[in-house]
Formats: structure tokens, C-alpha cells, sequence
């Protein structure tokens, strides 16, 4: 008899840990996919290859239980510092505007975008080609790991 109930003790402790470590896991996420959404100069708008890029991503992501989508813009470091700033967030919003009216990705989906203005390059800004890349959106789709197991 006592070896039953040190069974069912063990037992009822393990599903406490289970539950506390999904519980925790419920504020991480690990990122399933990114992608950049490139523009042309002084643009926001999406080209026809980031429009089938998103669609992409955004399907990728609804198949996924616990998703959540972070978008980021970006300018390069022509112009001044307010302009780009201003421009990073037209991108990043051109982005969540296009998830959520033409992809279909729930409000709730999507964190609050962020415009990145000319910080954190991933090409150098003293060649035409690397503000070309520099020129973006960076959006990723992470998964909860308290809802995804």
C-alpha cells in the first residue's frame, strides 16, 4: 500500500514540474523563421517579392500553434537621423498591414512593430549595395514553447 502511494507521490510531483516548466516557457519562444523585406529608396512600399515572401511566412506561421510575429524596419544611413526613423516605421507598419489585411494573421498575432531607423546594419552604408540591404524589414516567427509543445 505505501508503495502505491509513494508511486502516485512521485507522480503528482513530476506533473508539478511539468506544469511549472510550462508555465515558465510560456514568456520564451524560439524563432522558426525570418525573412527581409527589402526597399527601394525613400519607400515603403512592397514589392511584388516581399508581398509572395509574407504570404509565405504568414502560412508557415498559421500552421504553427503559438506563433507570434515580430516585424522590425530599418532605413540606411543616408539622410538625417529623423527622416530615417520615420521611414523605418512606415516600413515595419507596411509590413503588419499587409500580414494582417491581405494574409489574414490575427491582430493578436503580431507584436507591436518596432522602427530600428538606421541602427543595427547588416550591410556597410558606404557602398550602394549595402544600403540596399540595409533598406528592410526583418520579420520573424517565433514559437511559444508553453503552447507550442
Amino acid at each position: 500500500h505505501n508503495a502505491a502511494q509513494d508511486q502516485a507521490i512521485a507522480a503528482g510531483k513530476a506533473a508539478d514540474a511539468a506544469f511549472s516548466k510550462r508555465f515558465s516557457d510560456l514568456a520564451d519562444y524560439d524563432q522558426k523563421a525570418e525573412i527581409s523585406v527589402l526597399f527601394d529608396v525613400n519607400s515603403a512600399n512592397l514589392s511584388d517579392k516581399a508581398k509572395a515572401d509574407l504570404k509565405d511566412l504568414a502560412a508557415k506561421a498559421k500552421a504553427l500553434r503559438g506563433y507570434l510575429i515580430q516585424v522590425a524596419g530599418y532605413a540606411d544611413a543616408q539622410g538625417a537621423a529623423g527622416r530615417n526613423q520615420i521611414l523605418s516605421d512606415r516600413r515595419s507598419a507596411a509590413v503588419v498591414s499587409y500580414l494582417q489585411q491581405e494574409c489574414d494573421v490575427a491582430l493578436s498575432r503580431v507584436l507591436t512593430p518596432i522602427a530600428m531607423g538606421a541602427s543595427n546594419p547588416v550591410a556597410p552604408n558606404e557602398t550602394a549595395q549595402g544600403r540596399a540591404e540595409n533598406r528592410r524589414a526583418t520579420v520573424r516567427v517565433g514559437l511559444n514553447r508553453g503552447i507550442g509543445e
